[in-house]
């Protein structure tokens, strides 16, 4: 569990605010939806699926939302996982968002 700070804290309300993508009836997969770069309202159990690591461990991980990605470079950009009551959501950051997310989180390592 990561120490809390204002500018992270800040960071995440913006970049979690906005309209999400709801789930389309009948979806099986959810990760183009995620990888689009949008909110993307997500299931509890694709959210669970990445939250216990069945996709790999999370990188970072806060009270209601965690940082997942496959990189082996703390440079190259992740996806945000949070939940907001009883709804899950997911945005895969792009590189500025990225960068500004490991400014704000205080990440000074080069490798995960």
């Amino acid at each position: 569990m990561q120490k809390s700070n204002q500018r992270l804290n800040t960071f995440i309300s913006e970049i979690t605010s906005g309209e999400a993508s709801s789930i389309p009836s009948g979806e099986e997969d959810a990760e183009k939806r995620i990888w689009s770069g949008e909110i993307a309202e997500i299931n509890e159990a694709t959210f669970s699926f990445y939250e216990k690591g069945s996709a790999g461990a999370p990188k970072m991980m806060q009270d209601h939302w965690f940082i997942l990605s496959d990189a082996k470079l703390v440079d190259q950009p992740g996806i945000l996982f949070w939940r907001d009551g009883d709804q899950y959501f997911a945005r895969c950051l792009d590189q500025d968002q990225w960068d500004k997310f490991i400014k704000a989180a205080k990440v000074n390592k080069k490798f995960w």
